[in-house]
């Protein structure tokens, strides 16, 4: 189990075969602060984000805002040509609603 909270933001919106929507997206969390070495890098990281039916649904109406997650991490997998390329971690929400100030 994953929390996390920060700006939802870089939603793409597709529908499933059985007629449901699913999103992808974007949570934008600090990252901390690695020392004047670093002091020019951009101190956000985007986290993938997956949802579907109503998490997704929940996601649309939330897009630019600050937010709170809960989810499960899980891999995928992509491949070019039939060959296994590379895979990414994402974050399947299973809990989404606006953060408290």
């Amino acid at each position: 189990m994953v929390r996390l909270s920060g700006r939802l933001s870089d939603i793409h919106q597709r529908w499933t075969p059985d007629g449901s929507l699913a999103v992808v997206a974007s949570l934008c969390i600090e990252r901390p602060h690695l020392g004047p070495q670093r002091a020019q890098m951009i101190d956000e990281q985007p986290m993938p984000l997956r949802a579907v039916g109503r998490m997704a649904e929940i996601l649309v109406r939330l897009e630019n805002r600050e937010i709170a997650i809960e989810g499960t991490l899980r891999r995928r997998y992509y491949s070019r040509d039939g060959e296994q390329r590379w895979g990414q971690v994402e974050i399947w929400v299973d809990a989404c609603h606006p953060a408290i100030d």
